[in-house]
């Protein structure tokens, strides 16, 4: 199979994040937690090796969302019914979301306190 011109695979991106947007709720709420988190790095002028871990975490939830909807889509292409394994392999998955999440605020409670206090 012939992997497709660079500006394809660039549109086939593009055309996933446009989807997520659009019916994924939790994606949604985590882009906007990037973008407070933007605004914050600005609005206190965060270090820019603190502001680039801050980044780095920030797509790092929203990088585990995708692959997580893309986990829970195939489960349900193979399992349309209810089976307690594919239930198992979607609470996992939304697990790691989870698990980056809470590390995510970990580290804004490190770095944040030193420059609101």
């Amino acid at each position: 199979m012939r992997k497709p011109p660079l500006q394809r695979s660039f549109a086939n991106a593009a055309r996933g994040i446009v989807w997520i947007f659009r019916y994924e709720r939790n994606f949604l709420i985590e882009f906007l937690a990037l973008l407070s988190n933007i605004f914050l790095i600005f609005y206190f002028q965060v270090s820019p090796a603190e502001a680039a871990i801050i980044i780095l975490v920030c797509f790092a939830v929203l990088s585990l969302e995708l692959l997580n909807t893309c986990i829970e889509k195939i489960c349900d292409v193979v399992q349309p019914e209810y089976d307690v394994r594919i239930k198992i392999i979607k609470d996992v998955a939304a697990g790691s979301v989870f698990l980056m999440a809470i590390a995510a605020i970990i580290i804004g409670l490190l770095i944040y306190p030193k420059y609101v206090f």
